[in-house]
């Protein structure tokens, strides 16, 4: 043994077969990487993952701080960093499509590695084809930092911000350390290490104190991940105290592939507690959510040689918005500022000045909250140019991310896949399969709303003596009149099928629109009808039995009551009592409206 190898066995348990394995990265012995998933409770998805490296063999993978220990010691720390994170990249960007991935700093690479560190990550991520903007460097507690070693993290968090990846901190409320560091670069992210959460939700003054932290943290912007999350009571206390972000067995364990799915336990509590993401009715708000993203921005300040770096170090990277005080002023398209900036002496001649001067100061900017009617026309109209450098997303006024045209054109389409699939083909109104899924978002999103059950009266005998394709105005009629009176914003209407019908009302006014509509059905229906059968309210055919009968002209009606989220756990519960109140709708004469006050109480708790 050589005197590095005797001083690790005296300090490490089987400091042997660790050296070993350690050294065995260096001839090319695989890690594996591990993927947590974290979070995003606001939206019921998933932030990013956090990751854990570890060697394929037995000893080292026992301790997660022990290899880097190791290696520090073996004097190969820089090596082992290089291929952790190849580790991460590869086995992330196989499986996950457009989330964040959190990297760990190993121990005492800031004070081993040094500002290379940058030059690194710049070089891995560019073999890897790993976008810059998806990555999160997780540095490690700065506890025991000397002054060299707060100046060298210093720089490396500029370079890294600079080539477009994020930073997270995990010195959340030590107070050198911010002083010393993280009041010179802002990190993205602040980690709360597990044991912070350890019985929180038992000890009220703790999380009154964790909740004056928490409040300052975020009112500079920093977004918080509670990480150690594992019982029900540890996540009613993210909701306490405003976290929007965590990660956790709660939500999902370690996995050697990112999971695309949260735990059901994680998904039911979320549902309950922050509401419905994506709720399958007729409204498509929210669609930008599901389309943003999050590269690097800069300032009027910003010099062009910086932003010029920024494209250089990300191919992905197709636009940067030039945010001033949160307010976006404008976007440098990448194939503008590389065009111009890769002439003779352009280095020389911009690179040290304000980068507005590559700015396109008429940017597409489109608000998170329009619909997608609003969106698609704007975007149609716009000038081509923006077709390649995507539109600043924003919230009333105040910039949040980017977003690209083709992954706009591509989320429509699907859109429209799914609409017409479980749409009706003479209506193209949702049929059962939406209509089941808006009840049960709606029920969950603890949203009360007026179900209104819609029939023909008299529509079969009508059908047989007219035939099927007036039938279908009269189908196709019966939806135009019903749509009309939805708002457009709020409700819901789906086609059961045949001359079914069903209303989704969350506009208070329900009795209002019903009878709106019966209104408007009685008058457009007389047009399938000669002035004889006005006039004696009806006509006369033969039934199957071969004998004359009089058969009255067709009515509408609709039978409704109330669905509240306490009594009615989902739509077979719900379908139950519309068929109830249909039935009782029907047995008024004419163009009638039912509207059930009874007491559901006893189906809410069956």
């Amino acid at each position: 043994m050589d005197k590095s190898t005797i001083a690790i066995a005296r300090a490490t348990p089987k400091c042997d077969v660790c050296t070993a394995e350690a050294g065995s990265i260096l001839h090319g012995h695989e890690l594996q990487a591990r993927y947590q998933p974290i979070a995003d409770l606001s939206r019921l998805g998933i932030l990013g993952y956090l990751t854990r490296i570890r060697m394929i063999s037995a000893s080292i993978r026992c301790a997660s701080n022990l290899l880097g220990n190791v290696c520090v010691q073996l004097g190969i720390l820089r090596q082992m960093t290089r291929a952790s994170l190849k580790t991460a990249i590869d086995g992330f960007a196989a499986q996950s499509d457009s989330n964040l991935l959190f990297y760990s700093l190993p121990q005492g690479a800031i004070r081993e590695v040094g500002v290379s560190l940058a030059s690194i990550f710049a070089e891995e991520l560019k073999a890897g084809n790993f976008p810059c903007a998806s990555l999160v460097v997780v540095f490690p507690s700065s506890v025991g930092f000397d002054a060299l070693e707060f100046s060298a993290a210093i720089q490396v968090a500029a370079q890294l911000q600079r080539q477009g990846m994020l930073i997270a901190s995990s010195d959340f409320g030590c107070f050198r350390s911010r002083n010393l560091l993280w009041n010179e670069i802002q990190p993205d992210f602040l980690i709360l290490d597990e044991h912070l959460f350890d019985g929180i939700d038992r000890h009220a003054v703790n999380q009154s104190m964790l909740a004056e932290q928490l409040e300052q943290a975020q009112g500079m912007g920093r977004r918080v991940i509670a990480t150690g999350i594992i019982t029900p009571g540890d996540f009613q206390t993210l909701k306490k105290l405003n976290i929007h972000y965590a990660a956790g067995d709660f939500f999902g364990r370690y996995n050697q592939t990112p999971t695309r799915t949260l735990s059901a336990a994680a998904h039911k509590a979320m549902t309950v507690q922050y509401g419905t993401r994506h709720i399958a009715d007729n409204r498509t708000g929210g669609i930008l959510e599901k389309l943003l993203a999050k590269p690097p921005s800069v300032t009027p300040e910003t010099k062009a040689e910086d932003v010029f770096v920024l494209f250089e170090h990300n191919a992905a990277l197709r636009a940067i918005a030039v945010v001033e005080h949160g307010v976006p002023r404008g976007l440098i398209a990448r194939y503008e500022m590389v065009d111009n900036m890769s002439r003779p002496f352009r280095h020389e001649l911009y690179g040290r000045k304000p980068c507005t001067r590559f700015m396109d100061p008429q940017p597409l900017i489109l608000d998170i909250k329009l619909p997608l009617e609003e969106i698609s026309e704007t975007v149609v109209n716009a000038n081509p140019r923006h077709l390649i450098s995507g539109f600043i997303i924003t919230n009333d006024d105040a910039y949040v991310g980017m977003g690209s045209v083709q992954d706009l054109v591509r989320e429509i389409t699907m859109m429209q896949m799914d609409a017409a699939k479980y749409s009706n083909p003479l209506t193209l109104l949702p049929g059962n399969v939406p209509i089941n899924q808006h009840i049960d978002n709606l029920l969950a999103n603890r949203e009360t709303c007026f179900i209104c059950y819609c029939d023909l009266d008299h529509f079969k005998p009508f059908n047989d003596v007219y035939g099927y394709a007036k039938g279908d105005e009269v189908i196709q009629l019966t939806g135009r009149i019903l749509s009309d009176v939805c708002d457009a914003e709020r409700d819901f209407i789906g086609h059961i099928g045949g001359d079914d019908f069903v209303l989704i009302l969350r506009s208070s006014d329900c009795e209002e629109r019903c009878c709106r509509a019966l209104e408007h059905f009685g008058k457009e229906i007389l047009r399938f009808f000669n002035a004889d059968d006005i006039e004696r309210g009806g006509y006369v055919t033969e039934n199957r039995k071969g004998q004359m009968e009089f058969q009255e002209i067709i009515t509408l009606s609709i039978g409704a009551f109330k669905a509240q989220p306490e009594l009615f756990q989902n739509h077979l519960q719900v379908s139950v009592i519309a068929a109830e109140v249909k039935k009782k709708a029907k047995a008024i004469k004419g163009n009638s409206f039912y509207i059930n006050q009874r007491d559901y109480s006893i189906v809410g708790a069956a």
